[in-house]
């Protein structure tokens, strides 16, 4: 579990975080877009749909999932889920072995 950052405000049903600063040395290292979201007792809130602003601290927009209410996590820390299949995986069919 990686922290993604602090949620300043839900719009329209999106929570709004500002990001932890970027440590990373010579590399930026963002959360990928789709990446499950969960909250400090890793329950899903929902997933990272668009990430804007400075490189070295960005502001992110999660989706919430339907039946999680995002007025609920106004102030709280958000962490993002750091498994290999974070993302949506497709394989081609070139990838198959025959």
């Amino acid at each position: 579990m990686k922290r993604l950052g602090t949620v300043l405000h839900v719009v329209q049903n999106k929570l709004i975080l500002r990001g932890d600063p970027v440590r990373a040395k010579n590399t930026i290292k963002l959360p990928k877009f789709n990446s499950v979201v969960v909250n400090h007792k890793r329950l899903q809130i929902g997933r990272v749909s668009e990430i804007f602003g400075p490189v070295d601290r960005p502001y992110l927009v999660v989706k919430p999932y339907r039946k999680i209410d995002a007025s609920v996590h106004l102030g709280t820390k958000l962490y993002v889920e750091e498994s290999r299949f974070s993302g949506r995986v497709r394989k081609d069919k070139r990838d198959r072995a025959v």
